[in-house]
């Protein structure tokens, strides 16, 4: 368990803003069950047990502890306590034409996956579910297992489900999954309570927001209801309070300078493939003998064109973070235009000098310093893939992980994450072949 271990101050502080969250739930709903958007939770969960947030990554843990190598994957329901877990849509295309045992051995295979690479990607050791199940009035919080698929102990149930929806339990856990949803779902069965707490939901949420948040418009501006409901109090808003809220509002929408890179190529139809010999298989390429572990990450020209400046120029190493914590050195490498000659160079006027100054700083591949660092972490420790294995699209698509995000520190600092299927064309509006496959549902 983790709720449990956490300091009470910590704790008190989670299940405060929760309260502070689910009693303006009267803005979404007139139900007595308190409303918790499911990021709110994420951001909630993560700042005030100090966890890095790794919610919109969407990999298999919505939050982790570099020191503690715990993951947690954070859930938020009413009712019944039959979830989903996991999406495939993407991967249809290959499990498409299975059924019954083989079509469920693939699917465990596929969950298995992800979870061993978020696993390695992160340095965790163990991961678990945190729950927030919702009852009128009150939240509950739970804890239960992350467990990978006991593939050799799966067993269908025959007697439940149709061609659609596949009943089947690994003697740990029940499942089913939806063909036509391309979904994976887990009864939590296992669920250890932790506490449990009341939630006053406010009658009139809009007055409270008013006097809180608009305190500083001249009081002409705001419109005041006549009909307030005298039902209920409104409760007593401290400056404490206040600020408990505006720190969550600010981390919940956080402005960061980011840059999302492709590991893959794409061919003049939009299929999406991992070129032999660049990129991730770089240590494929010829003119020389290679190490097993070389590679780089693609910088490409669009992506150049829109992101002038993020990375220091070319050669010049700048300190990068890993998922798991571990700061590496990398750089912009090779010159992403033919080198002009010092004699063609020496003719050109300043402003032309400029120009092709510029051109000699622009670096079409990220690498680290030393470059088999990079590709030691990611295809040895990461992926697990066996030396002079050749990385492909089909693999990627299996890990959930096509392209990574830069977030910039400062001018010589950057983390890099990875990122699901889909989300550089969703970054940038672009339009993705894959998408007849997904259904865009965001697991809850």
């Amino acid at each position: 368990m983790f709720y449990d271990k956490q300091p009470p101050e910590k704790r008190n502080s989670y299940k405060g803003m929760l309260k502070i969250i689910g009693s303006l739930s009267r803005i979404f709903s007139e139900s007595d069950v308190p409303y918790l958007y499911y990021r709110a939770h994420e951001n909630i969960f993560s700042k005030y047990f100090d966890l890095v947030n790794n919610s919109r990554s969407d990999d298999s843990a919505d939050a982790y502890s570099i020191d503690e190598k715990v993951g947690i994957g954070l859930k938020t329901w009413v009712g019944q306590d039959n979830q989903k877990v996991a999406e495939f849509g993407k991967l249809r295309p290959q499990y498409k034409d299975l059924k019954g045992i083989e079509l469920i051995n693939q699917i465990a295979e596929y969950r298995n996956e992800r979870i061993r690479v978020t696993k390695n990607a992160h340095g965790l050791d163990t991961m678990l579910y945190h729950i927030v199940k919702r009852i009128p009035k009150a939240m509950i919080i739970y804890e239960a297992a992350f467990d990978p698929i006991d593939i050799p102990n799966i067993r269908l149930d025959l007697e439940r489900g149709n061609d659609n929806s596949i009943y089947f339990t690994d003697g740990n856990h029940t499942y089913h999954f939806s063909l036509s949803k391309n979904t994976l779902y887990m009864n939590f069965d296992d669920m250890v309570e932790l506490d449990r707490f009341s939630v006053e939901i406010i009658a009139d949420p809009y007055e409270v927001l008013s006097s809180l948040l608009l305190r500083e418009i001249p009081q002409g501006n705001i419109p005041k209801s006549d009909k307030t409901d005298k039902s209920a109090e409104t409760p007593d808003i401290t400056a404490e309070t206040a600020n408990f809220i505006a720190q969550t509002v600010s981390a919940s929408v956080p402005k960061k300078n980011q840059l999302c890179l492709r590991l893959y190529a794409t061919k003049p139809d939009g299929t999406k493939y991992v070129p032999d010999k660049s990129g991730l298989n770089q240590w494929n390429a010829g003119g020389r003998a290679r190490n097993e572990n070389e590679l780089y990450i693609p910088y490409l020209a669009d992506d150049r064109a829109r992101s002038d400046g993020f990375f220091p120029p070319r050669d010049k190493p700048f300190d990068l973070m890993l998922p798991n914590g571990e700061w590496i050195s990398a750089k912009v490498c090779q010159g992403a235009y033919p080198r002009m000659s010092d004699e063609e160079y020496a003719l050109l006027t300043k402003d032309e000098k400029a120009i092709e100054d510029k051109k000699r700083q622009t670096g079409k591949s990220i690498m680290s310093n030393p470059n088999l660092k990079l590709g030691e972490w990611l295809l040895r420790d990461v992926f697990e893939l066996k030396p002079w294995t050749l990385v492909t699209y089909d693999m990627l698509k299996v890990f959930n992980v096509d392209s990574v995000m830069f977030t910039k520190l400062s001018d010589n600092k950057f983390t890099v994450d990875f990122c699901v299927l889909g989300t550089y064309e969703k970054t940038y509006g672009l339009s993705d072949i894959d998408d007849e496959y997904d259904d865009d549902d965001d697991l809850e």
